[in-house]
């Protein structure tokens, strides 16, 4: 037994001594000499801008005093299933170009170290996605020449433009050839387009792309019932059915007294999509009773001539001004608007709070100016105390000599939900007046309330406001302003202390002053100014229409 233990003994300690030696040997064999480990790049970096993109990498291991040469490839996919581009390199860096790349695209690379007389080329080192940002020559697109089967599309200027390529989300693209007029003239009208289709537009200098942008062309328009100056437009507004959509031809139309929309919604609409080429002269609009509604679009509205009083008016019946209603949807898009010597909106004739409703209030892309008094009046410019409402949305639109205070809403009543107010991408100027809060007035209501990438400026335009610019406290009220730029907002005209926000969360706002005054009617933002690129997107703020 003791010879059986003994011999059992020395057979492990030989294995021992066979594994120890066998590991000696693979830490020799693993030595640093595979030009894997030794001979490949390694920390692959990148700068990539517009139109060009630098990558340097880290020198291989052991290459000191070794002339090395590299090999690049630039892939569509981590994979490198295709090759789009190859290039060399002597050194441990390349830039490549919108010559040798798409913009717009994301591209890999990998790179390795060609052989050499003592040394095999290495395996490749990758480098994560990049792509060239690409130049943007495009405009921003105006909601106003975006049409159903047509746009115009605007660009800087610029000699060499050829063509501009429209891809839809479905079909075929649409090759526009650009003339060097056309280039030199920095806009294109492209017609022949789908109804209710998006777009990619893409601008090309031969193969060089130099500008995309999207858009989506106008819902077809079925009108009820087209109209030429000298028809009677109050007798279609009278005969139309619920849902009608009266099309005004381009021209002057007369409503010299009150027009009365009672008990249903309808369009009214230029077919040119063109205000500065279909006017109404009017008197008033009344939505009268539960499903009175009303969609203005493409057309200006002047009310000078007929003394007009208010621009649109809710009423719970003719016989009884106050007695309850449930309207439908106010829009105004596309349209200029001026003129009421009380009011933009008047919607506070119910008998008492809530008796009057409506979901949504919205102004897109608009022009209304002289609307009110500003030191006399008491009506605001959206003057709803009283209404409830769910929304009130005011984009891309401008404001001037409006009123003594934008928005009033402080008969306190419980809605059946917290109302929004919500202000993008606009111009107010020159408003304020009669001790009233410039911008809301929601008393101890509940309300949100935002202002966003807007410009803000002059008041009181005369008399005095409230120190504060909003009041609305109410148990889930908040208000914001950001990404806007304020200017000359005080309590007085003269000797007058600088408005504050109430409790409004303030974030990313300048106090650039533009050089307005209360009078001024053109907000042209000068060129290179902050103001261009001082969205939440890196656009300009303020109502677009003055960017361009």
């Amino acid at each position: 037994m003791k010879k059986i233990i003994l011999q059992t003994g020395v057979k492990l300690m030989f294995l021992s001594v066979i594994v120890m030696l066998a590991s000696s040997c693979k830490k020799t064999d693993d030595a640093p000499t595979d030009p894997a480990r030794i001979f490949k790049p390694s920390d692959v970096k990148i700068s990539a801008g517009e139109t060009s993109a630098k990558l340097t990498w880290t020198l291989p291991l052991m290459s000191t005093g070794k002339v090395l040469k590299y090999s690049i490839d630039f892939s569509t996919d981590s994979l490198f299933s295709t090759i789009k581009y190859s290039t060399t390199a002597d050194t441990a860096g390349v830039t490549v170009t919108e010559d040798n790349l798409a913009v717009r695209t994301k591209y890999y690379a990998r790179i390795k170290a060609n052989a050499t007389e003592t040394q095999p080329e290495s395996k490749y080192v990758r480098s994560g996605g990049f792509q060239l940002t690409g130049i943007q020559l495009f405009l921003p697109i105006r909601d106003s020449e975006v049409k159903e089967n047509n746009v115009v599309l605007r660009y800087t200027p610029t000699v060499g433009l050829s063509t501009i390529v429209l891809t839809p989300a479905t079909g075929t693209a649409i090759i526009t050839t650009l003339s060097p007029a056309d280039a030199s003239a920095g806009l294109k009208s492209i017609t022949g387009l789908t109804a209710a289709t998006k777009y990619t537009a893409e601008l090309f200098d031969g193969t060089k792309s130099k500008g995309i942008s999207t858009f989506t062309t106008l819902a077809p328009t079925t009108y009820t019932v087209r109209l030429n100056p000298g028809d009677d437009l109050a007798a279609a507004i009278t005969g139309a059915a619920n849902g009608a959509v009266i099309g005004l031809n381009p021209g002057t139309y007369a409503l010299s007294a009150t027009s009365f929309i009672t008990q249903k919604s309808i369009t009214i609409k230029s077919t040119s999509g063109n205000p500065s080429d279909t006017k109404v002269n009017y008197k008033e609009f009344d939505l009268e009773g539960t499903g009175a509604g009303i969609t203005l679009s493409g057309i200006e509205f002047d009310g000078t001539a007929g003394a007009s009083l208010y621009f649109l008016n809710l009423i719970g019946s003719q016989a009884a001004n106050g007695s309850a209603a449930t309207f439908t949807n106010i829009v105004v898009d596309n349209c200029i608007a001026h003129g009421s010597t009380t009011a933009f909106l008047r919607g506070d004739r119910g008998t008492n709070a809530k008796d009057f409703k409506i979901t949504g209030i919205t102004v897109n892309n608009s022009l209304v100016y002289d609307m009110g008094a500003n030191g006399t009046s008491t009506y605001y410019t959206f003057n709803i105390t009283k209404l409830q409402f769910n929304s009130i949305i005011v984009s891309k639109s401008t404001f001037y000599n409006c009123g003594p205070g934008l928005v009033l809403a402080s008969t306190i009543a419980t809605g059946d939900q917290t109302p929004s107010v919500q202000i993008s991408y606009s111009t107010i100027n020159g408003f304020g007046g009669s001790a009233k809060y410039a911008l809301l007035d929601a008393n101890t209501n509940p309300v949100i309330f935002s202002i966003q990438n807007s410009i803000i400026a002059n008041t009181p335009k005369s008399s005095t406001v409230n120190a504060s610019a909003i009041r609305g406290t109410g148990t889930g009220s908040s208000q914001n302003i950001s990404n806007s730029n304020y200017f000359n907002l005080s309590t007085a005209l003269t000797g007058g202390t600088a408005l504050t926000f109430g409790t409004a969360t303030l974030t990313g706002n300048q106090t650039i002053d533009l050089g307005w005054t209360a009078s001024t009617t053109n907000f042209q933002l000068p060129a290179g100014s902050a103001l261009r690129t001082a969205s939440n997107t890196a656009t300009a703020i303020g109502d677009p229409r003055w960017t361009y």
